[in-house]
């Protein structure tokens, strides 16, 4: 049996000082997942990205919050031409 909360680390690539982070819970028998770019020493939150609510596994809510970090990240780097 699985113990929540479940927290999984994403590398950013090119960023030496940040790490993405989906923290997946779950509530009855829905999951959530927040969606966070830490700092990596610290793991201090510099950036609350998202809340992903009401997804029917918890392979379900990573894969939506990955997608949604992603999503996120590409959307800085037109942006501004730079990572977080």
């Amino acid at each position: 049996m699985t113990r929540y909360p479940v927290e999984k680390y994403i590398e950013l690539e090119n960023n030496p000082y940040f790490l993405g982070r989906i923290t997946v819970n779950q509530v009855s028998a829905q999951f959530h997942a927040e969606v966070d770019i830490i700092h990596r020493e610290s793991h201090k939150i510099f950036k609350h990205v998202e809340m992903i609510y009401n997804e029917n596994s918890e392979q379900e809510a990573l894969i939506t919050g990955v997608q949604r970090l992603r999503t996120f990240l590409e959307a800085i780097e037109r942006s501004t031409g730079e990572g977080p």
